[in-house]
């Protein structure tokens, strides 16, 4: 039987941390044993369903992919001159050279990926101080709500995305409790491999050290502490290893230096749904209105090809399938060009501008499963569940707020001033970390919030434990309640 933990915002949260920790092997074996089984069955049943692995048809097509030859026999080299993030075409890449396209083992990584999502959920959650049935029905819950299994039969990042997201906080959480090396290995190797997942992320790590700062200051575990997270920080070397090769080869010191495409591409979004930004643009920035996915053409943006380099990744406009080959100079001069017009659109139109944020912030927040590109095959069999989820999805867009607004509340009442409420905090800078998309991008933002929304589905359960524990307390004034 699982170990009672603390109830988040409790005041005996510190008392217990030490004893939780100690006892960790003991209480979580039934409940990681039941979580396992209900998500492998749940597996099952989708699979008989007809839910199927899909996603190779964008191999060849989607920007973030290098082209699939050049994965399977120059897949290093490949990487090197390659200026998206490296880490998912190096996972593409092995699967494809030991496995082909098979859909087989790229489910299997996957089933990994959401077996590791639905311990690592469920062990924050109980760790959190949130009963152990509670974060089992909970963790089911979530595991099998239809984002979830679209994007876990897609082949795409975003699943892995999310799981280095949860394990980043609960790793905080750990090492909050025991600042061991494992704990603050494990948090700086999934910022890493954030990083190098999504460009986004590179700045995520500041926020990681903010909250370590803090903690430090409130622990006074000086210089233990300190050694500790600089030994575990040798990871994100990988980060400028990256951004200085991409300043080298393309002057541009990022993991991504596709600012311009990525914003260019929200945005033109935003001027086919507003006429008045269609006009200001088709005036005064044409630029703006050619799809940066569609490649435009020498001629019409006034630039020369760039010199050839005998590299066919960085000289070759197009793929060996025909589509666009997103890697090439050429490109990477265009995006420049998307970034000063756009620059220069914020400058002078900030109202047009917080139109197209006001947008995003609603794209973000509609449901996960709206995402533009998932296959119809899997959405047409999921059918009515699908439907029914978007049908109730205006109350988890309530609980998810009233989950953020409670985690807020109870980490600044307390000034994070234990591991509970300081990975509380941390949850929540890390959802709005994520929003922050909503200034660059539109059109996808619902996917971004895919990405945390386990967190925000912790907060939410959190809450619902604390409403419920706050019930049955008895109303004698004085008495110390126990935890739950």
């Amino acid at each position: 039987m699982l170990i009672a933990a603390p109830v988040i915002g409790s005041n005996d949260c510190e008392q217990n941390d030490e004893l939780a920790f100690a006892i960790l092997h003991i209480p979580m074996k039934r409940g990681l044993i039941t979580v396992s089984l209900g998500y492998l069955l749940s597996r099952v049943f989708f699979f008989f369903l007809g839910i199927r692995f899909l996603g190779f048809d964008k191999l060849p097509v989607f920007l973030q992919y290098l082209d699939p030859p050049l994965l399977k026999h120059e897949l290093l080299a490949s990487l090197y001159y390659s200026s998206f993030p490296p880490l998912y075409n190096l996972i593409v890449g092995v699967q494809l050279k030991l496995f082909g396209e098979s859909p087989t083992a790229f489910l299997a990584w996957h089933i990994l990926l959401g077996w590791a999502l639905t311990l690592v959920l469920f062990a924050l959650m109980t760790d959190l101080g949130i009963g152990s049935r509670l974060a089992a029905c909970a963790t089911l819950l979530y595991m099998v709500l239809p984002p979830v299994v679209l994007y876990e039969n897609w082949l795409f990042y975003s699943y892995l995305e999310t799981l280095l997201f949860t394990l980043t906080v609960w790793s905080m959480l750990r090492f909050a409790r025991q600042p061991a090396w494992w704990w603050s290995g494990s948090l700086f190797a999934s910022s890493t491999a954030l990083a190098l997942l999504n460009g986004r992320m590179m700045f995520y790590v500041l926020v990681i050290g903010l909250f370590l700062w803090w903690h430090w200051r409130q622990s006074g575990k000086a210089a233990g502490m300190v050694r500790t997270i600089l030994i575990s920080a040798l990871p994100l070397l990988l980060v400028v290893a990256v951004m200085a090769k991409n300043a080298w080869l393309f002057g541009t010191f990022t993991v991504d230096p596709h600012f311009g495409f990525h914003m260019g591409n929200g945005l033109i979004y935003s001027t086919w749904d507003d006429p008045e930004t269609h006009a200001v643009c088709e005036r005064d920035y044409p630029i703006l209105l050619m799809p940066p996915t569609e490649f435009p053409p020498p001629e019409k943006v006034g630039l020369e090809p760039p010199a050839r380099t005998g590299i066919a990744l960085l000289d070759d406009l197009k793929r060996s399938g025909g589509a666009p080959n997103f890697n090439n100079r050429y490109y990477l001069e265009v995006s420049k060009m998307y970034s000063d017009a756009i620059k220069d659109f914020v400058t002078h139109h900030p109202r047009l501008y917080a139109k197209f944020v006001g947008r995003a912030l609603v794209n973000y927040w509609e449901p996960s499963d709206h995402y533009l590109f998932f296959p119809k095959q899997n959405l047409q069999t999921l059918g009515s569940y699908d439907s029914l989820y978007d049908e109730v999805y205006p109350a988890f867009y309530c609980f998810y707020f009233a989950g953020l607004v409670y985690a807020l509340y109870v980490s600044a009442r307390s000034r994070w001033g234990d591991a509970t409420t300081l990975t509380l905090g941390f949850a929540v800078a890390t959802v709005a970390y994520s929003m922050l998309a909503i200034f660059v991008t539109y059109g996808e933002n619902d996917r971004y919030k895919f990405t945390v929304e386990p967190l925000l589905w912790v907060m939410v359960v959190g809450m619902i434990q604390k409403t419920l524990h706050n019930a049955a307390k008895p109303s004698t004034n004085g008495s110390k309640t126990k935890p739950a």
